[in-house]
């Protein structure tokens, strides 16, 4: 499910310990936020959609966009735990008719590549490997099912990252960008900025998951977006279904909206996820309403290091530095010996000479 650690309290706990890697597949999706864990080390992961879009603008004389878009992210745990590579982007079939010029223009189609990102990912800090904070309680079903003032500290990752937009592409995700082009309202954007995103992730009684957003996007260009998403997720008592609510707030001096979405995620099995959401805003400039759907898989080659054998690399690596230092030490000591005996032969040596020197 999205964001899920576990199907259980248990098996959550244990992989919340001892690494981000989880037994089921732990996906973006529906929603459009980042969660703040990566999938784990040596895991590539895609996650893709398919979403259809119903667009007017009453600014523009209720020109309208229907808009097919493939939405696609690839994400692998690299170099280590902590550590996600992320790219994504989206390609586009939109279906447009322009009335800002004449009122009675046919429709037009157009395909093309819109904006494609990439990025790093990584875990700044983790409160769920602290055992006193969130161990289980195995005597206690209450202490386990009820929100505590520690759950409101979140596990908090970065995200740095870099956009590029073709020239067919939105511009500051407006999607009526080609409908503009040779009029008043005709923008411009670089083909290239950067992208950061700090992110934040509860977890409440193993069911609950609160994940924010705060996203600075456009970074170099003369209009920079601002982007806070915020997400909760629930998971069913049957646990292969779960919920999504999110709120999604877009502000910049080109295009800005909010959007409200709600969706749900079915868990096929553990590397397959499937999906389905919609999506709609509060506005006339343009109105949009979507429908997504969409499925998550991955190619596990994770291998989790049990605490044990971590302890046992420490020793072992401990004994080897100590081995190393010993040998150093027994050198240094036979070259100490070596030039003390050389020394000693040389002052017997010259004795001997005084010796024979006084005989004559």
């Amino acid at each position: 499910m999205k964001y899920t650690l576990s199907l259980f309290l248990t098996i959550f706990t244990l992989s919340s310990i001892y690494s981000q890697y989880t037994e089921v597949i732990n996906s973006n999706r529906p929603g459009s936020s980042y969660g703040a864990f990566s999938v784990g080390k040596n895991v590539l992961q895609f996650e893709l959609g398919g979403s259809f879009s119903d667009l007017s603008h009453k600014n523009l004389n209720f020109s309208y966009i229907k808009e097919l878009e493939l939405i696609y992210t690839i994400r692998y745990g690299l170099l280590m735990e902590k550590l996600e590579l992320v790219i994504n982007g989206s390609y586009n079939k939109n279906r447009s008719v322009n009335n800002i010029l004449d009122s009675n223009s046919k429709e037009i189609k157009t395909e093309f590549l819109n904006k494609q990102s990439i990025g790093f990912k990584y875990l700044v800090f983790d409160p769920y490997k602290n055992q006193k904070w969130h161990g289980t309680n195995l005597f206690s079903w209450k202490k386990n099912n009820k929100i505590r003032w520690i759950d409101l500290i979140p596990a908090v990752s970065v995200y740095v990252g870099a956009n590029y937009v073709p020239e067919e592409g939105y511009f500051y995700n407006d999607p009526f960008t080609h409908l503009k082009k040779g009029t008043s309202y005709e923008t411009t954007e670089e083909i290239v900025s950067l992208k950061g995103n700090v992110i934040t992730q509860h977890h409440f009684v193993g069911k609950w998951v609160l994940v924010n957003n705060f996203i600075y996007d456009r970074i170099g260009n003369e209009n920079v977006t601002i982007n806070n998403i915020t997400t909760l997720t629930h998971n069913f008592t049957n646990p292969i279904w779960s919920s999504m609510l999110e709120n999604e707030f877009i502000k910049n001096d080109i295009y800005s909206d909010n959007f409200i979405k709600a969706g749900l995620a079915y868990l096929y099995n553990r590397n397959y996820q499937f999906d389905f959401s919609i999506g709609s805003n509060f506005k006339d400039t343009p109105n949009k309403l979507y429908l997504n759907v969409g499925f998550s898989t991955r190619l596990d080659w994770h291998r989790d290091v049990p605490p044990v054998d971590k302890e046992l690399k420490k020793n072992q690596k401990e004994d080897k530095k100590l081995l190393k230092k010993n040998r150093k030490n027994e050198k240094k000591s036979q070259k100490q010996s070596t030039k003390n005996q050389k020394k000693s032969n040389k002052k017997e040596k010259k004795s001997l000479r005084k010796s024979k020197r006084k005989r004559k």
